[in-house]
């Protein structure tokens, strides 16, 4: 897949033979020729469309200082259409279309801004006769052309297109032409003080088509075709320093090869970020990761390539300062490359706001699949927040209390789990010790062994799990005291292993479905589920864990109140703007093969969520590092993306 940072660089690479056009020019008179598809002023009809079900994509911003603006994919005809009038009712211009073909369907991939602007009409689905027919009858109700795209479906050639009743230069406008015609058509333009505007290259039975725009005058440019991806990128490179930015970027296939033609202009403008040649089952999460970051989408474009769908894509943002971009992709990478983590997604709030999340690197190094904010994972003993939370609120709702008996006569789990001959002290441990780590266990069994229960059981039942360990590991110290013991040591998975039992006792649902209930699905945090203990138990958009015992000794349905969660830092962070039981400033760590996360709510109005699929490295320079990121910032969105 390709990609660009900020301001300057994209990837995706290869090359081939590269045909040059450039130039910058003064503007001049009147008059266009040729090719769009159909619509009318500001209530578009679309004609001939198709079939079958399509894909999702979704997404829509909401910073204060850009504007709102919405973008889907794998739309089928009937569903762009949908979409489009959707859109328009709500005051939604399409500014992208970009057809393409799955399954032997046409399928949509879109972007509409909320602006003022003139009257304006789009058309979908035309063939190049239709195309033609529309184009004249725009042209006649003065339409001005300002964006075509061409694709082919069932390898016939079709067009989209986008007229606005704006004015400006004089224009032209050309379609259907090979290779050696759209450079001859560039050729004749630029001796004519027309500059390249928009260019769409697809190909019809793996012969390549152009689309193009010129317009007169306008700021310099310089445009190539026929590249590689590699070729592609050395261009990207090149011009970037020279100061250009990249205005469109088509895909197209040629024979069994891929190729790019793109446009790139020297003027001024936001900070900007591009992406070519993104394989369709990463997309999402590419775009995922640009809409939470405050880039605002300027172009999509989907096509045929000879390894299936891909996507190019611009974003602009002004809504961060570049720098800010830099010190958090700088750091965040920095401590990833230092210990070898495949995978890291963050997000910051502030003053309940989401202002910024981002996934960086693999969620699956053998896919190659990106992170995005959307990706799941295990978040250890993190999960024992919302425990914590649940047991608050059991207290407030119910006749449960912190000081309530655990085990014993008239206690909560009492006539469930008789307590040992071996263990009597059992019966002194209150809610409250639990929630504390003042329970008295030390993680050290019978035979003096330092152990932990929750990994060393070997059935499967939690009923089995608390009976063997309540009988193997007699308590450390008097329930309630240990104060002189350092915090690691009185430090219980069990303890909060028990406590989900408790929630299941006097809530009268499981462990998992009432935190969801009373407190996840409140918060938003609908993501958040307990995960699963073997690879093949993958829940959807969830990461790939790397390091030893990741599947194996790590049980997060055993684990489940105390380290089974898996979430997005976006929930966690929905979670932490939702509950008041725990206090206004806290954290927790969590960390097990496989995993790290934290969580933060600084009493300062901001917080932070991060997770990892490898348990490299260690939380609290996670924490350290996400401390230089949220203080290092300058300035964070007033905008909210939750």
């Amino acid at each position: 897949m390709g990609k660009t940072e900020a301001t300057r660089r994209s990837t995706r690479r290869s090359m081939n033979k590269e045909r040059i056009m450039k130039s910058s020019f003064p503007s001049a008179a009147p008059g266009p020729q040729a090719a769009p598809p159909i619509g009318a002023a500001r209530r578009a009809r679309i004609a001939t469309v198709a079939l079958a079900l399509a894909g999702m994509a979704l997404v829509a911003s909401g910073s204060a200082s850009a504007a709102a603006w919405a973008a889907r994919h794998g739309l089928t005809g009937a569903q762009y259409q949908q979409a489009f009038q959707s859109h328009a009712r709500q005051g939604y211009r399409l500014v992208s279309v970009s057809g393409y073909e799955q399954g032997g369907s046409a399928r949509y991939a879109a972007v509409w801004r909320k602006q003022a602007g003139p009257a304006w009409a789009a058309r979908h689905g035309l063939d190049p006769q239709q195309y033609q027919a529309a184009f004249n009858q725009m042209l006649g109700q003065g339409y001005r052309l300002t964006y075509v795209n061409g694709y082919s479906v069932g390898g016939r050639p079709y067009y989209a297109a986008i007229w606005d009743k704006s004015s400006g230069p004089a224009w032209k406008a050309r379609h259907g032409m090979t290779a050696d015609q759209y450079q001859a058509a560039v050729n004749a333009a630029v001796s004519e003080g027309y500059a390249l505007s928009h260019v769409s290259a697809f190909d019809v039975g793996g012969s390549p088509r152009f689309a193009a725009i010129f317009e007169k005058g306008g700021p310099a440019w310089v445009a190539r075709h026929g590249l590689t991806a590699a070729g592609y990128q050395q261009a990207f490179d090149q011009f970037a320093r020279q100061g250009y930015r990249l205005k469109v970027v088509s895909g197209y296939r040629q024979g069994n090869g891929d190729r790019y033609a793109a446009i790139w202009v020297r003027r001024s403008g936001p900070q900007w970020s591009a992406r070519h040649g993104i394989p369709a089952a990463h997309y999402q999460h590419v775009f995922d990761n640009h809409s939470y970051q405050s880039w605002e989408p300027q172009y999509v474009e989907a096509f045929n390539s000879s390894r299936g769908v891909r996507f190019n894509g611009l974003w602009t943002n002004s809504v961060f300062k570049s720098q800010d971009l830099k010190l958090i992709n700088d750091k965040v990478r920095a401590y990833m490359q230092a210990n070898g983590i495949p995978g890291m997604s963050i997000a910051v709030s502030k003053d309940g706001r989401l202002v910024y999340a981002a996934g960086f690197g693999q969620a699956e190094t053998e896919t190659g699949m990106p992170v995005g904010p959307k990706h799941r994972f295990r978040v250890a003993s993190v999960s024992k927040l919302m425990t914590s939370a649940a047991v608050r609120h059991l207290a407030n709702d119910t006749s449960l209390q912190l000081g309530s008996r655990v085990f014993g006569a008239n206690s909560v789990l009492g006539a469930q789990y008789p307590t040992p001959t071996e263990n009597p002290d059992i019966e002194d441990i209150t809610v409250d010790h639990l929630l504390r780590h003042r329970g008295g266990f030390l993680r050290i069994d019978k035979d003096g062994n330092g152990s932990d229960p929750m990994f060393d059981y070997t059935g499967t039942t939690h009923s089995g799990l608390i009976t063997w360990a309540l009988k193997n590991y007699p308590l450390g110290y008097a329930p309630g005291a240990g104060a002189g013991l350092d915090s690691k040591a009185r430090y219980s998975n069990f303890g909060y292993c028990l406590l989900g039992r408790v929630i299941e006792a006097r809530s009268g649902k499981s462990y998992e479905a009432y935190v969801r209930d009373r407190i996840l699905k409140p918060a938003g945090a609908n993501g958040m589920v307990i995960g699963g203990d073997k690879l093949a138990d993958r829940k959807s958009n969830e990461v790939r864990y790397y390091g030893g015992g990741a599947y194996s000794s790590v049980k997060p349905q055993r684990f489940d109140s105390h380290g089974g969660w898996i979430a997005t830092p976006i929930d966690l962070l929905r979670f932490a703007r939702h509950e008041t039981v725990l206090g206004t400033s806290y954290a927790h760590y969590g960390s097990m093969s496989g995993t790290n996360a934290v969580l933060r709510r600084r009493s300062d109005g901001l917080s932070f969520a991060v997770a990892a699929n490898s348990s490299s490295g260690d939380v609290e320079d996670i924490n350290a590092m996400m401390e230089d990121i949220v203080t290092g910032v300058s300035a964070w969105p007033s905008g909210d993306l939750f």
